[in-house]
C-alpha cells in the first residue's frame, strides 16, 4: 500500500509546495481537516481512522469531548501533518514544544483505548 502524506500549516496560508527541511512536502494550508470522532479522522478528500485507537461514538458524552479534543488538536499552531494508508494513520503536530501524536494524545486523555494493546 502507498502512504498518503498531507501536511497542514494552522495558522497560516501558504501557497503551492515547499520543503520544511524533512525532505516531506509541505502542501500549503489546505484547512478543512476536521474529526468526525475521536479517532475518525478527514484531510481533505481522505478520511481514515486513528490506528491503534478506538473513541466512544461521538453521540456520547465522553464521544463528543473526544471529538472536541481531536478537532482542537488539528488546529494546533504549528504544523499538523498527517500519514495514512488511505485507512489507518495518524496526525503529528510540530510546535515549539516539541512533537506530538493525535493517537498518544487521545490514549493519555482517558476518553479512548489502546485497541494494540487488548488485541483488537
Amino acid at each position: 500500500m502507498r502512504a498518503v502524506l498531507v501536511m497542514v500549516l494552522a495558522g497560516a496560508l501558504a501557497q503551492g509546495a515547499a520543503a520544511d527541511g524533512t525532505g516531506f512536502k509541505t502542501l500549503g494550508a489546505i484547512g478543512g481537516a476536521q474529526a468526525f470522532s475521536g479517532d475518525t479522522i478527514q484531510l481533505g478528500e481522505t478520511i481514515f481512522r486513528l490506528d491503534g485507537v478506538e473513541c466512544p461514538k461521538s453521540t456520547t458524552p465522553d464521544g463528543r469531548q473526544a471529538k472536541a479534543l481531536a478537532n482542537t488538536f488539528l488546529r494546533i499552531q504549528g504544523q499538523v501533518g498527517c500519514i495514512s494508508d488511505g485507512y489507518l494513520g495518524d496526525c503529528m503536530a510540530r510546535t515549539i514544544d516539541g512533537e506530538r501524536r493525535l493517537s498518544a494524545v487521545m490514549l493519555r486523555s482517558g476518553l479512548c483505548w489502546d485497541t494494540k494493546a487488548e488485541g483488537l
